[in-house]
């Protein structure tokens, strides 16, 4: 029944799924594929069914063949399961840095290399790399700064034995492993909240 029913999906339906799968909104994936937003749109809205040229660009800017869009398939994709299971294990491997400094980014990077040739992982690893960049970029200014500010604001501090930067990188790391669950959640609902991180690299 589910089968049949998989089969029945118009194209606006499965444009939809794969642009979902790939986390990237209607803005990301007109960005990505150079076909306009408003061609997407039509599309997915069922008013059009795009010719041969906006299909074959949607597709390859979805990592998908031109075929996945014109003639459903009747079972779950192995290949989408793949690239989503790398990209979750890269976003948690930054959850070492509880563990050890700077992990955060050595893991993340390592396994980033090891995958770059999926465009997923490609894209959107990019985008989490470049977080854990600025997040401990920020957590060192923070560690050095605020300690300063704390001290000179409050003297009692002084005679503490707990190095002040001890509690600020403490709640740093909560910070980011918050952000860490939070994009597992986010790829694993296919939402395009990663597509908004901003990439240094």
């Amino acid at each position: 029944m589910d089968e049949e029913k998989n089969a029945e999906l118009s194209i606006s339906e499965r444009l939809k799924n794969y642009r979902r799968i790939n986390c990237l909104s209607q803005e990301g994936l007109a960005e990505t594929s150079g076909i306009s937003i408003r061609t997407i749109q039509r599309i997915e809205e069922g008013k059009s069914i795009g010719s041969a040229y906006t299909i074959t660009a949607l597709a390859k800017a979805l990592n998908i063949c031109v075929t996945n869009l014109t003639i459903q398939e009747t079972g779950n994709n192995p290949a989408t399961y793949d690239n989503e299971s790398k990209l979750k294990i890269l976003n948690l491997s930054a959850i070492s840095v509880i563990l050890i400094p700077l992990a955060n980014i050595i893991l993340p990077t390592f396994i980033f290399l090891k995958y770059r040739d999926n465009k997923k992982v490609n894209v959107l690893g990019r985008k989490i790399i470049s977080f854990q960049l600025l997040w401990t970029l920020a957590t060192l200014l923070m560690a050095l700064i605020l300690p300063i500010i704390l001290l000179l604001l409050f003297q009692p501090l002084r005679g503490s034995g707990i190095p002040l930067f001890v509690p600020v990188y403490i709640l740093s790391v909560i910070f980011n492993v918050y952000f860490i669950i939070r994009f597992a959640i986010c790829i694993n609902n296919h939402s395009p909240f990663l597509e908004r991180l901003p990439n240094i690299l």
